[in-house]
C-alpha cells in the first residue's frame, strides 16, 4: 500500500512541477523547440539565449495582455 504512495505522490509533484513551469513561462524554449521540429524540419532553431533574448525583447515591445 506504500509502496504504491511515493510513486504516485512523486508522479504527481512531478506533473505539477510541470504545469507550474508552464504557467511561468519557463517552458517557453521547449515549446518553441518542439514547434520549430515540427514546422521546420532541417533547419536550425535558434539557440536557447538568442530565444530568451527575443521572447524578452518582444514582451517589451508588444505587452499585450500584461497589466504593467
Amino acid at each position: 500500500m506504500v509502496s504504491d504512495l511515493i510513486p504516485r505522490v512523486r508522479r504527481g509533484l512531478s506533473e505539477a512541477w510541470w504545469i507550474a513551469r508552464g504557467i511561468a513561462g519557463e517552458r517557453a524554449y521547449e515549446i518553441y523547440l518542439d514547434h520549430h521540429r515540427r514546422e521546420h524540419p532541417g533547419e536550425e532553431p535558434m539557440g536557447e539565449r538568442e530565444f530568451w533574448r527575443r521572447h524578452t525583447d518582444k514582451g517589451d515591445t508588444d505587452p499585450g495582455a500584461r497589466c504593467c
